[in-house]
C-alpha cells in the first residue's frame, strides 16, 4: 500500500512539472521565442541574393513601381481577395453574376486574363 501513495504523490509531481514546462514554453512562444545573433528572414527580401539552392546565386527581383492599374467591375462587384506572386497579381471580384478572378501583371499593367466562377446549370 505505501508503494502505491509513493508512486501516486511521484505521478502527481510529474503532472504538475508537465503542466509547468507547458505554460512556460507557450509564455516563451509569445514572447517571440529565442532571439539570436544569426536569425536570418524567412522570405527573401528584395534586392537580397537568394544563396539557399547552392546553385549559382542570383539577386531576388525587385518589384518597379507600377502605377494604376484600373479593372473594370460589373455593377454590384466587390473586391474580396487579392494576391501577388513574383510580378503578376490576382484579384478576386464577386457579384451577382458569380465570381472572377483577375490575373494582372505588376510589370506592364496590362490584365493577363480571368477566370469566371460560375454555378453549374
Amino acid at each position: 500500500m505505501r508503494v502505491i501513495k509513493i508512486l501516486v504523490a511521484f505521478m502527481g509531481v510529474l503532472i504538475v512539472a508537465g503542466v509547468a514546462l507547458v505554460v512556460y514554453g507557450v509564455s516563451r512562444q509569445e514572447d517571440g521565442g529565442i532571439v539570436t545573433d544569426d536569425a536570418t528572414p524567412s522570405v527573401p527580401v528584395a534586392g537580397q541574393v537568394d544563396a539557399s539552392s547552392g546553385l549559382d546565386p542570383k539577386p531576388v527581383a525587385q518589384l518597379a513601381p507600377f502605377g494604376t492599374i484600373n479593372i473594370d467591375l460589373a455593377p454590384g462587384e466587390t473586391l474580396v481577395d487579392f494576391s501577388r506572386q513574383g510580378s503578376e497579381a490576382t484579384v478576386r471580384l464577386e457579384g451577382r453574376q458569380g465570381s472572377r478572378l483577375v490575373v494582372v501583371s505588376l510589370r506592364d499593367g496590362t490584365i493577363l486574363g480571368q477566370i469566371l466562377l460560375v454555378e453549374p446549370q
